[in-house]
Formats: structure tokens, C-alpha cells, sequence
């Protein structure tokens, strides 16, 4: 008589066995320039759709500055802008000293952390965000208005001051909270409940946010840029591959494939988007960014984002932008260590 131990209980080799036999509907497959814009038009419109619904008129964004701080190096203002009715996002925008006008904006997005966007400007209150703040060199924001550059940091949902009621209370009920604390969870599964995703809805944000800074005299806003670690390396993917008013993308420790990472290793919710796979591994995702520039830096020792998944995808990725005859404009920076923010080459790439 046969047992249990002889039949396949499990639910992920079924899994596997779909994706390697489905394949995706749009993956990358291009010869000519031509047929690369087509496939990106087409890759575009069911990657909106699968972020999530989204209103079809924009609300009054109501600019507002809530705070002023004045740092060494830059100015610091706490503003906030209503992206849906009745919600809003607030930012930090950071403005070197006495620098020429007008500036170059870069947008600098955060990934998972308690302290959010805090993090990137340097803002430390406590030994606990100086340590996160060393050990991933996460004050990516910072050193880019010391740069020169006007910088803009969006607090992205789930996070800081935009985690829900529960997470907000721990927050503040405790005098050594965890580095990790954020609202995805709740947030991320009641999105897909209600036809929504997470990363959709912070891709709107900042899709706002794009639309406020094009409203402002002091920036070059046909010169923007986006920077992102992590969780906001996944957003900048996104972004920049579905926003051209981002004219050039610096994503660290994000680039992978779905089957190395996502799918092997456990991540946040807050990056799971329904049914992508049905259509395009990750590099194709990636690839919608092409032929702007993109940089890809990524940790040797990654353990979330491992080297074998990032060779993978940057092999999709030079084949689309070698057809679309910009193969320079994509560049690759790796270095030895964890999952972190490098940035060595950040400001000289910048600049180029």
C-alpha cells in the first residue's frame, strides 16, 4: 500500500514546473529597434494594469511646507502633496547652499527600514537609525545635495510616519523600536484585495511627486533622475520603466530574477505584483528603462539578491540594449559585500 511519502504533496514544484513551461507572454525577444519600442509599449500597458487601478483624474496636489531645517551643507524642508483624495505624501526636499539655479533634481527612494525616508537625508535620533544608517550606507540622499544636486525623498507608504495604526503605536510605545518595523504586510495584501497593489500605489506617489517637481522654476525637471536601494531599487525599476520623465535610473541591490529571488528567497509582500510572471521576467521589467541610462549595483555576497540571479538579468538586459544600439548606457557596479548601498560610482556616473 502506498503512503503519503509517496506522492507530491508539495505546491512548489508545481509552481516551478508552470513557470518553466508557460513562459512569458512578452519576454524580450526583439531584433530591430523597432520591434523593441512595440514590445516595450505593449510590456508597459500590462504592467500599469497589473500594479493596480488607479484614478483617471489627479486630485489638487496642495503643495504645502509643514517644516524648515537647516543642515551644514543644505537646506532640509518637510513638504507634503495629496496624490488620491484625501491622502497625501510627504517629502524631504534638500537644497545645497548657495548652489546655482537651476538644479539638477534627483529623486532618492528608500527601501524597507523603520525610519524611511529619514535615513537617506542622514537623520539619526537614536544609536539604533546611526546603525542602519552605517551598516548600509543608507545617507544616499545626503551625499547627492552635497553633490550639488536638488534632492527629493519621498516617505514611502508603510513606513515611518506612514505606518498604520498598530506598527505607529509600537512604534511609539517603545524606547528601542526594531529596525524593520513597517505597515507592508497589512497594507500589501488588503491592496490585492481591492484590486491594488503596494508597489502600485507607491509608484502613483511618486508619479506624483514627478508631476510637482515639473511645477518648480528652480529645476532642470528634463534632467531628472531616480536613486534607489533595495525596496526602493524595486520602485525606481518600476518607476523608470513606466515614468520617461525619469531620464536616467541608479537601482542597487534590487536587480535580479524573479526565479532567483522573489521566488526562492523570502521578501517582503510589498514586492509581489499578481500574474507578472504570465508576462515578463524581471529584466524585461528592467528593460523598459533602456535605452536611457541605467546603472545595476549589486553586492558579491547579496544573500537576498544573489550574484547568479543578477548575471542572469543584466544578460537580458545588455541583449535589449545592444538592439536598441545604446549597449553604453548600461553600466554595472560590483562590490564586495552584503545587501547594501555602494555608490562609489554614484556622483561621476551622475555627472557623465
Amino acid at each position: 500500500m502506498a503512503g503519503l511519502s509517496d506522492y507530491e504533496l508539495r505546491t512548489m514544484p508545481g509552481i516551478w514546473k508552470w513557470r518553466e513551461q508557460s513562459g512569458q507572454q512578452l519576454a524580450f525577444s526583439a531584433s530591430s529597434p523597432e520591434e523593441a519600442a512595440r514590445w516595450q509599449t505593449a510590456l508597459r500597458t500590462q504592467v500599469w494594469r497589473l500594479l493596480g487601478s488607479f484614478p483617471t483624474e489627479y486630485p489638487d496636489p496642495q503643495p504645502a511646507l509643514v517644516e524648515t531645517s537647516e543642515m551644514p551643507e543644505f537646506l532640509c524642508e518637510l513638504m507634503v502633496i495629496q496624490t488620491l483624495p484625501g491622502e497625501y505624501l510627504p517629502f524631504y526636499v534638500l537644497t545645497p547652499h548657495q548652489a546655482a539655479k537651476p538644479l539638477t533634481p534627483v529623486i532618492a527612494l528608500h527601501g524597507h527600514g523603520t525610519w524611511g525616508a529619514k535615513t537617506l537625508v542622514g537623520i539619526e535620533n537614536s544609536p539604533a537609525e546611526a546603525e542602519v544608517i552605517a551598516s548600509l550606507h543608507a545617507d544616499y540622499a545626503r551625499k547627492l545635495v552635497i553633490a550639488g544636486y536638488q534632492v527629493f525623498v519621498p516617505m514611502l507608504r508603510g513606513f515611518a510616519e506612514r505606518m498604520e495604526d498598530r506598527e505607529l503605536d509600537a512604534l511609539r510605545s517603545t524606547p528601542e523600536p526594531p529596525p524593520w518595523l513597517s505597515s507592508c504586510h497589512q497594507v500589501g495584501l488588503n491592496a490585492i484585495l481591492c484590486g491594488q497593489t503596494l508597489m502600485g500605489l507607491r509608484v502613483w506617489d511618486v508619479m506624483r511627486l514627478i508631476d510637482y517637481i515639473h511645477t518648480r522654476a528652480d529645476v532642470q525637471a528634463d534632467q531628472l533622475s531616480c536613486v534607489g536601494l533595495s525596496g526602493g531599487g524595486t520602485l525606481a525599476m518600476y518607476l523608470a520603466g513606466l515614468d520617461l520623465r525619469i531620464k536616467r535610473a541608479y537601482i542597487s541591490g534590487a536587480i535580479n530574477t524573479f526565479k532567483q529571488s522573489l521566488m526562492s528567497i523570502d521578501h517582503c509582500v510589498c514586492n509581489y505584483v499578481p500574474n507578472i510572471l504570465q508576462y515578463a521576467e524581471m529584466a524585461d521589467v528592467a528593460g523598459l528603462i533602456a535605452p536611457r541610462p541605467l546603472m545595476v549595483e549589486s553586492g558579491s555576497l547579496d544573500p537576498i539578491y544573489p550574484q547568479t540571479g543578477v548575471t542572469e538579468a543584466l544578460a537580458t538586459l545588455k541583449t535589449i540594449y545592444e538592439v536598441l544600439g545604446k549597449s553604453e548606457l548600461l553600466t554595472t557596479h560590483t562590490f564586495v559585500g552584503q545587501h547594501r548601498f555602494d555608490g562609489e560610482p554614484l556622483i561621476d556616473w551622475m555627472q557623465q
